[in-house]
């Protein structure tokens, strides 16, 4: 890695998963069950490696969910050795916001950090810490269609540009974002998101965030992993073929 410290890891959960609700589910995406493991455990284990490292955790969700319960047996039942949580009470204008909410909760804002989500399992052997580089690391994979973050990048692997749900390459982002520091992270998005023509279709994503840095000569790197390492989740259909599939070997 970059440094010695090991990356704070924030997990942005402060949706309301409002396309579970409509097909009847009755708990939060989260906490639905498939092969043994919540979704939260399952995405989770694709941090594997940032676990061991001792990565601290911290966890944006929503107080009414009431999470924190939760979160805390199952992060302690994963290895998860620090977890600190902030609790939101209203929803957010996208999960580059969320990520800013956790900043009174980083220890050390000059380190490195990482988000993450709910909703995509990784083979966690296609996560390794020790691969992170430059002032962002951004793993890709080749997800089809256009509903992904996609990065354009050169043959070394740094990036030129990420877009939103905007196919300018066959690069979807899996969902993970690294900066090498929180300040540099919260920094970025003021800078960005003064300006409002920088929202994608209403909201605050992370992924374009990164532009702010390349225009500024910062280094983001891309980091390809195989379709198959790769188990999105985010909708009611993608936990249905989930659960119809063998479950990832661990």
């Amino acid at each position: 890695m970059t440094t010695a410290a090991p990356p704070t890891v924030i997990i942005t959960m402060a949706g309301m998963g409002q396309r579970f609700r409509d097909a009847g589910y009755t708990v939060p995406k989260y906490r639905i069950e498939a092969h043994g493991r919540t979704l939260f455990a399952w995405s989770m284990l694709s941090l594997r490696s940032f676990i061991a490292a001792g990565s601290p955790f911290i966890f944006v969700a929503l107080r009414q969910d009431g999470a924190e319960d939760f979160i805390r047996e199952q992060a302690a039942a994963l290895g998860i050795r620090e977890v600190a949580l902030v609790q939101l009470d209203a929803l957010t204008d996208g999960q580059a916001t969320s990520a800013l909410a956790a900043g009174d909760a980083v220890a050390h804002p000059d380190r490195p950090m990482l988000v993450y989500n709910i909703d995509t399992h990784v083979d966690p052997a296609h996560l390794p810490a020790d691969a992170v580089c430059g002032d962002g690391w951004v793993p890709c994979f080749p997800g089809p269609g256009a509903a992904w973050s996609f990065a354009r990048a050169d043959e070394s692997g740094r990036i030129a540009e990420l877009r939103e749900k905007e196919r300018i390459s066959d690069d979807a982002s899996v969902g993970l974002y690294w900066f090498s520091s929180f300040t540099l992270y919260a920094q970025s998005y003021a800078a960005f998101f003064a300006n409002p023509a920088n929202m994608a279709k209403g909201e605050k994503y992370i992924a374009p965030l990164y532009n702010h840095l390349i225009r500024a000569g910062l280094p983001v790197y891309l980091h390809r992993m195989p379709f198959e390492a790769v188990v999105p989740l985010g909708t009611p259909a993608e936990v249905a073929r989930f659960l119809a599939a063998t479950p990832p070997a661990l």
